[in-house]
């Protein structure tokens, strides 16, 4: 599994590092759950949920995304209508992803999006494991 942003110039970024964790649910009856981290977060200095510092939450928001929400497939495009997201600009919106299948890997693009000046697509990689 990886996440990897390129830019229209061809750089290559490992927004998460080279080994990120996680898991994508897609149901039959059409749900979606996506969670990806960078592998190894640090600990807060908490055991509360809401508490820590301002600095060990910022690093644990900046480390993460996940969403949810029923998703549909429209040719080579999965189309998630998103409920719930740790960010919350993508919630009531759609998140589009081209996709390709092959055996036990999933792969999914982003469209291009302009990300500080550049324009980008990130692709994440999948194995099914069950």
């Amino acid at each position: 599994m990886s996440w990897s942003s390129q830019t229209d110039g061809g750089a290559v970024a490992y927004p998460f590092g080279q080994q990120p964790e996680g898991s994508a649910v897609l149901t039959a009856g059409g749900w979606l759950m996506g969670m990806l981290a960078v592998g190894d977060r640090p600990n807060l200095s908490t055991d509360d949920v809401g508490g820590g510092s301002e600095e060990e939450r910022a690093l644990a928001f900046s480390t993460y995304v996940a969403y949810c929400g029923p998703y549909e497939i429209d040719g080579n495009v999965l189309i998630t209508r998103v409920a719930m997201s740790m960010f919350p600009n993508w919630v009531g919106g759609d998140q589009k992803r081209y996709f390709e299948l092959s055996g036990d890997e999933l792969v999914l693009r982003t469209p291009p999006v302009e990300i500080r000046g550049d324009v980008v697509v990130n692709e994440v990689r999948w194995v099914r494991e069950e």
